[in-house]
């Protein structure tokens, strides 16, 4: 049997994770769809993801992709999975693709939201950040403006990361209200980044600046002297995890070497 390339698109609820990759001693959704797939196929399997996400970080849309020579068809694949990975993980799609795609490598851009309650709700406990008081959406979008573009993200970039060219290009952060059908009077943000990549916990700490500005601890144009800095002990926390969420990777023909998140 030849060898074929799947690549899968999942959806997981992050809480009870400590993010997409493997850990030596911490449960991760790579671990879990890697040990299911071993046992569905009868042997061993790598999976490759198209980017790291932190400790309770959740996923819309994130893509995969593992090789095998397995005679499974893709939707018994995707059913196998499911029936093994569920609640927690959903694998939305799998399709057999090209030998030379790689999930990581041949991402153009990525897209991160990250959502924040001025109301706390049961409904979604570790699913959006509450925060008080609640931002102004103004002052957000003008402090977002300045990091728009190619630019050097090193000030927004965690230490313990070994990534060297911290240079990324954020095509575009929108930022707007939204609403939960189950309860219209939860007040809820969200803040989506597009960009060529992201690096350690960039997402999270372009989320906290943001917020911080909206709340007036900052001016919106400190968003851009923090940035010039290159100095991440000049930027406001990193914003909690609970209300991030890795909603897509896009392929185009361009591969792309570098990014971490």
């Amino acid at each position: 049997m030849k060898e074929r390339n799947i690549r899968i698109v999942v959806s997981y609820d992050g809480s009870r994770f400590a993010g997409w990759q493997r850990q030596k001693s911490a449960p991760s959704v790579q671990e879990k769809l890697e040990r299911s797939l071993g046992k569905i196929l009868g042997c061993p399997v790598n999976i490759t993801g198209c980017g790291r996400t932190d400790s309770k970080v959740h996923a819309v849309s994130y893509v995969a992709n593992f090789r095998t020579k397995t005679r499974l068809t893709s939707t018994e694949i995707r059913n196998a999975l499911n029936s093994e990975v569920m609640p927690e993980i959903l694998v939305k799609e799998a399709l057999e693709t090209d030998l030379s795609f790689h999930s990581r490598y041949d991402a153009t851009r990525k897209v991160y939201r990250y959502l924040l309650m001025g109301t706390k709700s049961p409904f979604l406990r570790d699913r959006a950040s509450f925060v008080r008081p609640m931002p102004d959406m103004g002052l957000m979008k003008k402090a977002a403006a300045f990091l728009e573009g190619k630019h050097d993200f090193r000030a927004f970039q965690a230490s313990g990361s070994s990534v060297k060219d911290t240079v990324r290009t954020v095509y575009k952060i929108r930022i707007k209200k939204e609403k939960i059908l189950l309860d219209p009077d939860i007040k809820l943000i969200s803040i989506e980044i597009e960009a060529s990549g992201f690096l350690y916990k960039m997402a999270r700490n372009i989320a906290g600046t943001l917020i911080h500005a909206g709340q007036g601890r900052i001016e919106p144009r400190m968003a851009g002297v923090i940035l010039s800095s290159g100095d991440r002990k000049t930027a406001p926390p990193t914003a909690r995890p609970e209300g991030l969420y890795m909603k897509k990777a896009v392929y185009g023909r361009k591969r792309k070497e570098n990014g971490r998140d």
